[in-house]
């Protein structure tokens, strides 16, 4: 069976409220992740590889390990070590050995990173516009309390 969307944004014929919740919450991810990706498109990063320069970056001039990276990721099964890989060749981060593991690799962002990032940063209005442009601010608030219960 196909799913209808009625006219108040829910499905038609949802066989309850917990299946219009996750579909609901799965419309707005997609638009939110194709929202992004659209943001980023022009800088030649994706959401998971902005995300990871936004987590370096927040511990610079500290490198992190490619494990500590991935749990600060929202996508638990990334494979974070091709993302830093592709980072790297692109000269946005820079990995190297670990001193204490020698099995282990760390990650530290470089200056054409944070640059990247910054530029990602100045253009976040267009973004952020587009979420406000469907949401009060009271409503976004609202909607990141209740989201933060559901994690």
């Amino acid at each position: 069976m196909v799913n209808q969307v009625d006219s108040s944004g829910f499905l038609a014929g949802g066989s309850n409220r917990y299946e219009d919740l996750h579909y609901n919450i799965s419309q707005s991810s997609s638009w939110l992740s194709n929202l992004s990706r659209k943001h980023l498109l022009p800088l030649g990063i994706t959401p998971k590889q902005s995300t990871i320069l936004s987590i370096l970056a927040a511990k610079y001039p500290e490198s992190l390990s490619i494990q500590e990276v991935r749990k600060s990721l929202a996508d638990k099964m990334s494979d974070a070590s091709r993302l830093i890989d592709r980072l790297e060749k692109k000269g946005l981060l820079e990995k190297f050995p670990s001193d204490f593991d020698r099995r282990s690799n760390r990650a530290r962002i470089t200056e054409k990173g944070k640059e990247l990032l910054d530029e990602v940063l100045r253009n976040r209005p267009d973004f952020e516009g587009a979420i406000a442009d469907r949401l009060s601010d009271s409503e976004i608030d609202s909607l990141n309390k209740l989201l933060n219960r559901l994690k």
